[in-house]
């Protein structure tokens, strides 16, 4: 949904035209249609579950928001906002006011010392295919997603930079029955690294955070507490190989440990490989290829070790016309549930294949018109874990 989501929000300098292009003000219209909202099985009857034989149903989003950014001295102050409005014409128990709003500090002092204060917010229903441990739901549950965050970056030469950063996230549940995965996350990283004089990087990121759970999840009649500390060592490279191509590599380690139950405990190698291609004007290309630990869709409470790759073309038809796919496989191993480490659940591993092609339209500047289809398919080990799901979206974007 992400992928076919991204037209709405245009960068703030795409389109801005009031004051002195600081600040745009956008409107934005999308019509969706998803014939599998739930992402129930192909195995389950949607009757028992629904209370009716359609999966499908069509939603109206409005939206309505602005982007600011304005240069004082060297400093620059960044803001932004989207508050959407959608509803489901079936299942109305989805139906919501959602937003998002961000707000950032771009400071700078002298020429070497720079960095930014900021703060997210994000108000969204949750993925319907993974509202508990990875378990498909019918029930409507929205995320209240926070993060603030410093860092700063230093160049002690022309060569050499340090950085850091200190962050915290906080999520909240809407429903009840998941508030078990209620997280407040803290987290801190250090930096160096060294460029050359073709302005190629390689570094050295060391990173620790720590999860925090207010209620503890019951399992086969006990309560346990999910808290963790997790450690990342990462060695970066990012490169130049010519005017029309561009590499960037992450590789390092990863370690978690929990507070109980240590034998859910794990570390592993991580990788994460990015390849861009831009042989022309009009075309481009973006592979990315990685084995890491995230979380599970945009559930920070739950973890899960991700396989993939991931292709992106885009073509640029004209001025007005840029048509763009996106093609992504990845396999997700299930981490960090009690009820895994206790064999009170099996273990998972799902296989999740995406395809989606959107062409944008500008006939006028402030104007974006956009028509989106996706097609997705998960298998899994565990019953009831698949789905496959078809969705197409127009939308119209006017900014001010």
């Amino acid at each position: 949904m992400a992928i076919l989501a991204a037209g709405v929000l245009v960068p703030v300098t795409d389109a801005v035209a009031l004051w002195d292009d600081r600040l745009e003000l956008f409107v934005a219209q999308m019509v969706t249609r998803d014939d599998n909202v739930f992402r129930l099985s192909a195995a389950r009857d949607p009757a028992a579950v629904l209370g009716t034989s359609s999966k499908g149903d069509t939603y109206h989003t409005t939206s309505l928001g602005f982007n600011l950014d304005v240069p004082v001295s060297r400093q620059r102050v960044q803001a932004g906002w989207v508050w959407n409005n959608t509803r489901y014409n079936r299942y109305t128990a989805l139906s919501s006011d959602g937003h998002y709003g961000r707000a950032a500090w771009l400071w700078q002092i002298g020429s070497d010392l720079g960095g930014q204060l900021g703060y997210t917010e994000a108000l969204a229903l949750a993925s319907l295919a993974n509202a508990q441990g990875g378990v498909q739901s019918s029930t409507a549950n929205f995320l209240t997603t926070r993060r603030a965050f410093f860092n700063a970056e230093y160049g002690l030469t022309s060569r050499w930079r340090y950085g850091g950063e200190v962050s915290r996230i906080r999520q909240t549940s809407s429903f009840p029955a998941f508030r078990v995965n209620d997280v407040s996350i803290d987290g801190a990283d250090l930096t160096a690294s060294y460029s050359t004089r073709a302005n190629n990087r390689v570094g050295i990121r060391l990173g620790v955070e720590e999860g925090r759970f207010p209620n503890r999840q019951a399992v086969a009649g006990n309560f346990f507490d999910n808290a963790y500390r997790q450690r990342r060592a990462v060695v970066v490279a990012d490169w130049t190989i010519t005017g029309a191509s561009h590499a960037s590599v992450r590789a390092g380690w990863v370690s978690r440990s929990h507070e109980q139950l240590a034998q859910r405990d794990f570390e592993d190698a991580t990788v994460h490989a990015a390849y861009d291609w831009k042989p022309t004007g009009k075309l481009s290309l973006s592979a990315v290829a990685q084995r890491d630990v995230s979380p599970l869709d945009d559930l920070y409470s739950r973890s899960v070790l991700v396989t993939g790759i991931a292709l992106h073309p885009e073509l640029r038809l004209t001025e007005k016309t840029v048509i763009r796919g996106a093609l992504e496989y990845s396999q997700r191993d299930y981490l960090s549930d009690p009820a895994l480490a206790l064999g009170a659940a099996p273990n998972r591993s799902d296989r999740v294949r995406s395809a989606a092609v959107m062409v944008f339209y500008r006939p006028v500047r402030p104007v974006t018109l956009q028509i989106a289809l996706q097609r997705e398919t998960r298998s899994s080990t565990v019953a009831f874990g698949d789905y496959m799901f078809n969705i197409v979206n127009v939308s119209a974007r006017i900014g001010f």
